[in-house]
């Protein structure tokens, strides 16, 4: 059997690129994520605070947006509402975040991170740090300022049409009359 050669430079008489260019974009950019992953669970053994990558990530989401509602945190941390049930019990039991009821709905209770965590604010983005840098390492900083523009951009194109998909599921849903049933 033949092994397959990706043409990494081909394109299109239009000039957008060939199934093998966007293959190579797909794979590229998955493997980067899953060394991204794997880098930071490595890193986050070494720094001595104890806690993993999905704790890392729920407590990185409560020091940017404060108090959150358990349904509001798992959108953030992109996670199932029942495992991050199971896993803020556990980080609650650490001391590390805490639940308040809601101020002004008393069914809700928010999540907040607690002084005790304040500890791991310092070696979380310490070790966030030495990953970026390795990461990074080569490039110059016009390339980084680079690399992060068209991040961005691909960033602000897939939320566009994240927006643009949920629009007709929210259309639909505002137009359904109310049955009763």
């Amino acid at each position: 059997m033949e092994s397959r050669k990706l043409k990494v430079d081909a394109q299109t008489t239009s000039g957008e690129p060939d199934d093998a260019e966007q293959r190579h974009f797909g794979w590229t950019l998955h493997d980067v994520f899953r060394l991204f992953q794997r880098a930071w669970g490595r890193r986050l053994r070494e720094s001595g605070t104890g806690i993993s990558p999905a704790q890392s990530r729920v407590m990185a989401e409560l020091y940017r947006q404060g108090g959150l509602t358990q349904t509001a945190l798992a959108e953030g941390v992109e996670m199932e509402k029942a495992p991050l049930g199971r896993l803020l019990d556990r980080m609650e039991e650490l001391g590390f975040i805490e639940r308040k009821p809601d101020s002004t709905d008393r069914r809700v209770r928010l999540v907040y991170p607690t002084e005790k965590s304040d500890s791991l604010d310092e070696p979380m983005w310490c070790a966030a740090r030495g990953m970026f840098e390795t990461a990074l390492q080569g490039l110059t900083p016009e390339e980084t300022a680079t690399l992060m523009s068209l991040l961005e951009r691909m960033k602000q194109n897939l939320l566009a049409e994240e927006a643009r998909m949920a629009a007709p599921r929210r259309a639909v849903t505002d137009e359904e009359p109310a049955t009763g049933k």
